[in-house]
């Protein structure tokens, strides 16, 4: 490597990715807990105002796409600290949005942040550690994103209960993205693609995805898995708890910490799962009973059973989210970049598809058809996973023919 390219401190490389991550969370975060204030603030319907997010991820899919080009053409330092600075950005605008419509177009914005940011973290983590050790890793920056997740929706709840949603955005989304850019700026090497735009077609990055059944079917079953819990679970959850059980935004809040703590350890879980079982094993069977569990939690008949269902249903999504990105960025090596680029775009269009089926279902159904539809996309998932994918970390399992199961992966 060269000077610009030779990481100045490695051991502030994670922590740097982790903040940076995490800096793009909070401000959905924002409109999941505060989806019935923004509603009443500006007189729409609180299925109307679900859709800010469904807007956003349409941005965000031509971007991630884009990102396939872009990750080639430019390095990942450049194009992590442009999200960034459009995340700083577009909250500054969402604070002081005068009108939904241009809270909506600010907040679509923000489609661009996790279309550049999310593909280069783990970008980073593909070129500076080995695929023995990536689970682990994912794991930690999982853990310790989804501990940031934690802290966020109780400094949230403080920021509503003595301002309103819109200081949420000043006070919390901004500070942190811009400690993103200084540790990013100062820290994070010029990493890029192996392959420079002369020695390789910019579209041939694409075609070597399309070309891998095993990539397509897990981007096909993160398109599936995230739609029904970030862009379905996780935006009408709070909103769920407050209209079905009748509960204070604070006790909903509080709820949702705990699923977070569930996330957080799952996370943990799942970086020890997948070095002994193997990712699609864990990701299969974790996948399969987030389904089922989700379908229980917004057809139980009280608030305790619904407590006890949610701590289940967020750990084994935890797991998932851990088994989901260490699975792929072991798919087409050569093309990591494009590879996470497009898993963005499937992952921003699962999200849409969520928050748009969760809305017209509870427009002219229930919440608890709405657990039947999430439940539904999980299995699906899980299917897809394990009729498609393959493992290419089996030799660090010691499991015959492991081998020959990675390189059948990376030269698809």
């Amino acid at each position: 490597m060269s000077s610009d390219t030779e990481p100045k401190n490695r051991s502030l490389i994670l922590p740097t990715l982790i903040v940076s991550i995490s800096s793009i969370d909070p401000p959905a975060l924002i409109v999941s807990i505060c989806l019935i204030e923004v509603a009443l603030a500006f007189g729409v319907s609180v299925s109307l105002a679900g859709q800010i997010r469904s807007i956003g991820s349409v941005l965000a899919i031509i971007v991630a796409l884009a990102m396939g080009v872009m990750s080639v053409r430019y390095d990942h330092k450049t194009l992590l600290l442009g999200g960034l600075i459009i995340n700083l950005v577009s909250a500054l605008c969402c604070t002081f949005a005068p009108s939904f419509a241009l809270l909506v177009i600010c907040f679509a914005a923000m489609g661009l942040v996790t279309s550049l940011v999310t593909p280069m973290v783990f970008s980073y983590v593909g070129e500076f550690y080995p695929g023995e050790r990536r689970s682990q890793v994912v794991g930690t920056l999982a853990s310790l994103r989804s501990m940031s997740y934690l802290v966020m929706v109780q400094l949230i709840g403080l920021v509503v209960g003595n301002w309103s949603w819109r200081e949420a955005f000043l006070f919390l989304v901004a500070p942190m993205t811009f400690l993103g850019i200084v540790l990013s700026l100062k820290v994070l090497p010029r990493a890029s693609s192996s392959e420079t735009v002369s020695e390789i077609n910019i579209l041939e990055g694409y075609r070597g995805v399309l070309a891998s059944r095993s990539a397509l079917a897990c981007l096909l079953g993160n398109l599936m898995a995230g739609g029904a819990w970030v862009g379905g679970v996780v935006v009408y959850n709070v909103t769920f708890l407050r209209e079905a059980f009748l509960l204070s935004l604070s006790d909903a809040s509080n709820i949702m910490s705990g699923m977070v703590v569930g996330v957080l350890v799952g996370n943990y879980l799942g970086g020890l799962l997948a070095k002994r079982l193997g990712n699609k094993k864990v990701i299969v069977a974790s996948s399969f009973l987030t389904g089922v569990l989700i379908i229980c939690y917004m057809n139980a008949p009280n608030i305790q059973l619904t407590v006890v269902i949610a701590a289940v249903t967020s750990l084994a999504a935890g797991i998932i989210l851990t088994c989901a990105n260490t699975l792929l960025l072991g798919q087409v090596p050569r093309y990591r970049g494009t590879v996470m680029s497009v898993n963005s775009a499937a992952t921003q269009l699962g999200m849409a598809l969520g928050a748009v089926f969760g809305g017209l279902v509870l427009y002219f159904c229930s919440w608890g058809m709405m657990g039947v539809v999430f439940g539904a996309m999980h299995i699906i998932a899980s299917i897809v996973y394990e009729l498609g994918a393959k493992d290419p970390y089996l030799s660090a399992l010691g499991s015959p023919g492991a081998q020959e199961s990675i390189r059948e992966v990376n030269d698809e």
